[in-house]
């Protein structure tokens, strides 16, 4: 919050050779200083963000409890037998 104040009146250097900031500098981008900035507030368009659309029933199972029938790099799972790859790998 120390930096956002300091930087209000714009760059020390520019100000001395006479390239004053027009207005004043804000790193929020609701342009008010970051001790009254609302920056633990989650904005409806990051809320949409984190949200997923599982659709179906089915899918959400599936993210619950994996692959029936799928291999991991070091095994796998369901009645599918494990063959290496060229990489040692299971497939």
């Amino acid at each position: 919050m120390e930096f956002d104040a300091a930087i209000r009146k714009g760059n020390a250097r520019a100000n001395a050779t006479g390239n004053r900031l027009l207005g004043q500098a804000f790193l929020h981008r609701s342009r008010i200083p970051l001790s009254e900035a609302p920056i633990d507030h989650v904005t409806a368009a990051e809320w949409a963000a984190l949200q997923q659309e599982l659709g179906t029933e089915e899918a959400s199972q599936q993210l619950e409890e994996g692959v029936t029938d799928g291999c991991s790099p070091w095994t796998c799972r369901g009645e599918i037998a494990a063959t290496q790859d060229d990489f040692g790998l299971a497939t």
